[in-house]
């Protein structure tokens, strides 16, 4: 029943955020929406910044279920750019108006990425070898890359065309992480 309750309160938040923005958005509205007390708001939630990110990480699972094959990361990355295109409205109300809080934007895109690109890491040979903290250095380089070219798409009106954007991403890992694991390897 709990998270029954915080699903239809997210839903909620998800269409006041189709129609303001999020500093635009008060309890009051929220809890009249999902048609709830202010009292199981705040049982659930302390804030709508705390609502927001368990959204966010509650409907992140969902973008990217099933998809666990190493070698379907492209449509994997995908599934990522046509979750925030379908969502325009709703991430570019979050964007604007969590400019103070970008770190909660910046921790949901990365939660998206970094599970994509530890997969991606694990597949390529000889990969055991480099060292944890060499792992760590090319993932956050990656991750960090990742999260703020997708806050700049978001900031850019989402343009250009998500296909644009993967071609771009492609090229870039075509043969990069083979590359640093083998020169890991040699040193």
């Amino acid at each position: 029943m709990s998270n029954m309750t915080k699903r239809e309160l997210a839903a909620s938040l998800k269409r006041l955020l189709c129609q303001k923005p999020l500093d635009k958005i008060t309890i009051q509205d929220l809890v009249n929406d999902a048609q709830v007390s202010r009292k199981t708001f705040y049982y659930h939630f302390q804030d709508i910044y705390s609502l927001l990110e368990w959204a966010l990480v509650d409907e992140g699972k969902h973008v990217l279920e099933d998809r666990s094959a190493v070698e379907d990361w492209k449509r994997r990355m995908w599934d990522t750019f046509r979750y925030f295109r379908e969502n325009q409205i709703m991430i570019g109300n979050i964007y604007r108006s969590v400019q103070k809080n970008r770190d909660l934007l910046e921790r949901h895109v990365s939660g998206l990425l970094l599970p994509l690109l530890e997969q991606l890491f694990e597949a390529q040979s000889g990969h055991e070898r480099v060292a944890e903290e060499d792992k760590r250095f090319l993932l956050d380089l990656y991750s960090y890359g990742l999260v703020q070219l997708f806050l700049h798409w978001i900031g850019d009106g989402m343009k250009p065309e998500p296909e644009q954007m993967m071609a771009r991403i492609d090229r870039l890992f075509t043969g990069s992480m083979e590359d640093f694991i083998k020169r890991c390897g040699e040193g």
